[in-house]
């Protein structure tokens, strides 16, 4: 079912503006439209003051910086804190919040800095190790000499010949003082170790600048140290770091439980003033009063009015305003169905929303779903095993959303499952028949049933179907549409003939009624063909062969049924083939975990399949807009 909706216009005084922004604001049942799309209301958009852009600045730029604040803090908090309970020092939390965000952010600045420097450390350092403790044993004694500098650089290999190019300019420079030695850091880097005496360190630099050679180059702290130093220097660095890494962190930490509770509060009470300003965008004005024109479920229209005459003042008008029939498909569109069948809204949504003038199809997939769920798995082990299941992740995972309500879903499918099974006879397969489980209505592993299951199958498609063409038929009419009552009434009737043809060969009816079947059954038919033009002639009949495709369609509940049967009895067989009554049972339960797993998704997905192509094709008109009223960010 939805929510009944009317819509809503406001007129009141520039004065009473921001009043009446909170206090609609605060009722949080109100969809406010862009006035600029209303073509009923002649008034023109509503300018901001300077001082209301200065705010929305000023609010944006502090909520962004709470973002980053409570990221950064969020990945190092330990635990959940609970909100502390703190009254603001004055009515505007602007002001405190400013002065708190202030005081944080160059702390938490430089706490990150540090770490990224650290871990920045923590990631180079080992390279230069590793580089260095390669180059150790080539390393000249000259290099330890206080009177000389130590360069490295590094190429590739396949320019190993820069390298002797290089030697050769650096003896020349130094007039044969300085030392070399070259050695091979990987398969694809070759590096050399240049000492040369002080003073030609800077005709050095200009060498290597000039040649653009790549240099290895260490750290500040321990650049122009001998390698066997660098490299103790090194060991001693990398093992600090994890230690400084934790104190900083713990530092986050703290900071974090002390400030992601107020944090989250201030952040969620500007967030509703930035919305409050951000909302005046889809307001009109006029000289001296503002429009604004909504949604609001027609239940809550007497409250909205109450509370604006009560907390803005009589200079607030409010009234619902005629809907034109153009502007009836722009109407957001709110489920509310009884609490068993609310879970199954999520399930509609992923499909569609419905328009605000269709069926919504809540109920009859609360009904049907399940029901078909509990045919295909029909078995009382599997089923309690997966109710537990879902129960368990209910108690773990009890915050509202689609992951709920899906496996409220699922939990409803396994009661069903329960009872089919109990039907069935079936507990783990043909183990409940070991166990003196009986089946009550048949025995649907057994080969003399299967035409039972089948037919069955196929009259749960019929039943399904049908009603979808009847609601498909019913919605044609309600909208005026000639060409779906023509398609939809077509494939009833053609229906309808059908069964009579069929009622006639199974000698349920009279042969008689084999004529009239055969008639009706065409001119559905032909009523299908009509919107179809000329190409009807060739396309009603595929169209109606389609149908017979559909209901057909309905046999995987059967056959996946029978598949999960089937490999149960494997399952239990297992114990009796294997020569090892401990390897039999293991093989046993890998089996009827896979299946119970098999017999979570499968059924579901069939289901959901059998609903979303051969059910909601009938009848249903997705494409509604969702109901987003404006609301605090606190509700």
């Amino acid at each position: 079912m939805k929510l009944k909706m009317a819509r809503l216009e406001v007129i009141g005084l520039k004065s009473q503006l921001i009043p009446t922004v909170r206090a609609i604001h605060a009722l949080g049942c109100v969809q406010i439209e862009d006035l600029s799309e209303v073509t009923a209301v002649s008034a023109r958009p509503l300018n901001l003051d300077r001082e209301t852009v200065q705010r929305r600045e000023e609010l944006t730029y502090l909520v962004a910086k709470m973002e980053g604040l409570v990221s950064t803090l969020s990945a190092v908090q330990t635990e959940v804190s609970q909100p502390i309970k703190e009254t603001p020092p004055d009515k505007d939390i602007f002001e405190t919040a400013r002065a708190g965000v202030d005081t944080l952010v160059p702390q938490v600045q430089n706490l990150v800095a540090r770490r990224g420097k650290l871990e920045a450390e923590q990631s180079s350092l080992p390279r230069y190790e590793t580089t260095l403790r390669k180059l150790l044993p080539i390393v000249p004694a000259a290099a330890h000499d206080p009177e000389n500098i130590f360069v490295g650089v590094l190429v590739g290999r396949a320019h190993i010949w820069v390298l002797d190019a290089l030697a050769e300019e650096v003896l020349k420079l130094s007039a044969g003082h300085a030392e070399l030695a070259a050695e091979d850091v990987d398969e694809a880097t070759r590096a050399m170790i240049i000492v040369v005496p002080r003073e030609f360190a800077d005709d050095l630099e200009q060498l290597l600048g000039r040649e653009d050679i790549s240099r290895l180059r260490l750290p500040d702290e321990i650049a122009g140290q001998p390698p066997d130093t660098a490299v103790l220097a090194l060991s001693r660095r990398l093992a600090t770091i994890p230690r400084e890494l934790a104190a900083i962190n713990a530092e986050l930490a703290a900071l974090a439980e002390t400030w992601l509770p107020r944090l989250r509060r201030w952040r969620t009470s500007l967030r509703d003033q930035l919305d409050e300003i951000n909302v005046l965008n889809d307001f009109g004005e006029t000289e001296k009063t503002f429009v604004l024109v909504g949604w609001v479920p027609e239940r809550d229209v007497e409250r909205v009015q109450r509370t604006l005459a009560t907390s803005v003042g009589e200079g607030v008008i409010s009234q619902t305003v005629d809907i034109p029939a153009a502007d009836r498909h722009n109407a957001p569109v709110a489920l509310t169905n009884p609490a068993p069948a609310r879970p199954f809204q999520s399930l509609v949504r992923l499909f569609s929303l419905p328009r605000y003038e269709g069926i919504d199809p809540t109920i009859l997939m609360a009904l049907f779903l399940p029901l078909f769920f509990g045919m295909i798995l029909g078995d009382v082990g599997y089923g309690a095993l997966l109710l537990l299941a879902c129960l368990y992740a209910l108690h773990r995972f009890p915050q509202p959303g689609t992951r709920h309500d899906i496996i409220q879903v699922l939990a409803l499918g396994a009661g069903w499952s329960i009872l089919f099974g109990v039907l069935y006879g079936e507990a783990f397969g043909t183990l409940g028949e070991a166990l003196g489980m009986h089946a009550l209505w048949f025995e649907r592993a057994s080969a003399e049933q299967v035409t039972s299951l089948l037919l069955l199958s196929v009259a749960v498609g019929v039943v399904h179907v049908t009603l979808g063409l009847i609601l498909g038929v019913w919605e044609a009419l309600r909208e005026r549409s000639q060409h779906l009552l023509l398609e939809r009434g077509g494939m009833l009737v053609g229906l309808v003939g059908l069964f009579l043809m069929t009622s006639v060969l199974a000698h349920w009816l009279p042969d008689g009624f084999m004529t009239p079947g055969v008639v009706v059954m065409l001119v559905g038919i032909v009523l299908l063909s009509v919107p179809l033009g000329w190409l009807g002639v060739l396309l009603g009949p595929i169209e109606f062969i389609g149908l017979i495709g559909n209901i057909l369609s309905y046999l995987r509940i059967a056959a996946v049924g029978l598949a999960s049967v089937y490999l149960a009895r494997l399952a239990n067989d297992m114990v009796g083939m294997m020569g090892s009554i401990v390897v039999g049972v293991i093989l046993a339960l890998l089996i009827h975990a896979l299946n119970l797993v098999l017999g979570a998704f499968s059924p579901t997905i069939h289901s959901l399949r059998l609903h979303y192509v051969e059910f909601f094709r009938k009848f249903y008109e997705g494409g509604g807009q969702p109901f987003e009223p404006f609301q605090s960010r606190q509700m």
